[in-house]
């Protein structure tokens, strides 16, 4: 007999929230990959908007086949229609070369394929499983989320992963620990190319590591150099296993099993990273960008580095200098955003444009946005997870904007800038605006219409 467990006040309160953000949304398209988030959305919209609600899952070359079976039968559980439509996304222009939005075009494909299935059935919204720890991280995926204006319950109603996961345990759902899911493209560093081939060596080696009993786990793909005169066609490549701290000492002890599965999945090497996992891991990479930018002699300049080619595969042509900047996203509680105006003695004068500036070489994006903060603004500033990535290409040079989510630590004051103001969003683009910011502020001007 299954005893409901009990579950605080204050969770309850947000379980409400949810119930009734969701019952008002009314018919909707709910995006089930068959993880916990998008299991209790699924499960919560099925009390609330009964037959109403659909699943719907993009079955692509990024999701490990065990994933695809078992998100139909947790749907098929809670008894709502199910809907499964073929996606490809290796197809679609950008993805296969794994640029460092990559999962932009993921869920754009994914909303490609939904919104057709949602109008067709006469629904009238989407809904993701998105909760409160995945916007502290770099996940482009979001923006084109509210770009298409899909609805993410969990974060209306304030849940954060751990709440997720109590409340799918308190509702039943038999997912409820289930291990943290990401699709298998996460597995590759970015700008390593992505084929079927390889996302098929990731997903048959963790699915022995499965049958080996472990449980949270990444097979991350590294790709190795091609000797001269190597026949082989495909390139080599090592797998960096990761595992909880507390499972090192099974994979010890099953060395030769695991060595066996990850060869047997066509990996030259197999390895065991010490320091575990860590969901996310690929993200690192971005904290580096300033370091990468920073090694290359003056008789042999870097490739440009922009949003969609992080780490080239093949070398590329220099057209122009790359700059790094870091620029932070700050809304008041009524909306408003915060804007500088740069001095007339600058380049591209007297434009205005979210506060920030130059990555320099050693420092990381969020030391180098607090120290620009400080001598600008003359104010400290608490930097939070990434906000958006922005890739623009001026005349002369090529920009990668970090922007962060940020807390001023005081109010700011022009001081290095000719002017700064908090601007509400649907004013953003009656001043003059720097072009690179001019596409970010165009989307917050929007939602201040929604």
């Amino acid at each position: 007999m299954f005893v409901v467990p009990e579950i605080s006040a204050e969770l309850a309160a947000k379980l409400a929230v949810l119930r009734q953000t969701i019952a008002g949304y009314g018919p909707s398209l709910v995006a089930f990959s068959g993880g916990v988030d998008s299991a209790l959305v699924l499960k919560v919209a099925a009390d609330e908007l009964g037959a109403a609600t659909v699943a719907f899952t993009a079955v692509s070359e990024t999701m490990a086949e065990r994933e695809i079976e078992s998100a139909a039968a947790l749907a098929q559980s809670l008894g709502v229609r199910y809907e499964a439509v073929r996606s490809h996304e290796l197809a679609r222009p950008g993805f296969a070369q794994n640029p460092a939005d990559r999962c932009y075009h993921c869920k754009s494909e994914l909303f490609d394929l939904a919104e057709p299935t949602r109008e067709r059935l006469g629904l009238r919204q989407v809904l993701l499983g998105t909760n409160l720890d995945d916007l502290g991280d770099h996940r482009p995926g979001l923006l084109a989320a509210r770009e298409r204006g899909a609805k993410q319950p969990l974060v209306e109603a304030s849940l954060s992963k751990s709440e997720v996961r109590e409340l799918a345990r308190h509702l039943g759902l038999r997912v409820w620990n289930k291990p943290q899911l990401a699709c298998l493209s996460s597995r590759f560093p970015y700008g390593t190319e992505l084929t079927e081939a390889r996302l098929r060596m990731v997903d048959r080696f963790e699915q022995a590591l499965y049958d080996l009993g472990f449980q949270q786990l990444r097979v991350r793909f590294h790709e190795l150099p091609v000797l001269p005169g190597d026949p082989s066609a495909q390139r080599p490549a090592m797998a960096r296993v990761e595992l909880p701290s507390s499972s090192l000492p099974d994979a010890i002890r099953l060395t030769a099993p695991i060595v066996a599965a990850g060869k047997q999945a066509g990996f030259l090497y197999v390895t065991v990273d010490l320091e575990g996992f860590r969901s996310g891991s690929a993200n690192l990479v971005l904290r580096r960008l300033p370091v990468m930018g920073s090694v290359s002699s003056p008789s042999t300049p870097a490739a440009p580095v922009t949003a969609t080619s992080i780490v080239p595969a093949q070398p590329v042509a220099v057209r122009s200098r790359k700059t790094v900047v870091a620029a932070l996203i700050t809304r008041e509680p009524d909306g408003e955003v915060l804007l500088s105006l740069r001095r007339p003695d600058q380049a591209m004068p007297l434009l205005w444009e979210l506060p920030g500036g130059k990555i320099e070489p050693g420092e990381s994006p969020e030391q180098a946005l607090q120290r620009e903060v400080r001598e600008e603004l003359d104010v400290e500033v608490s930097v939070g997870g990434i906000f958006d990535v922005v890739s623009f290409r001026y005349p002369d040079f090529d920009l990668l904007m970090l922007v962060y989510r940020c807390q001023l630590l005081g109010q700011p004051r022009a001081k290095e800038v000719a002017d700064v103001r908090f601007v509400p969003r649907q004013e953003l683009l009656a001043r003059p605006v720097l072009p690179a910011d001019i596409p970010l502020l165009t989307r917050l001007a929007a939602d201040a219409h929604e």
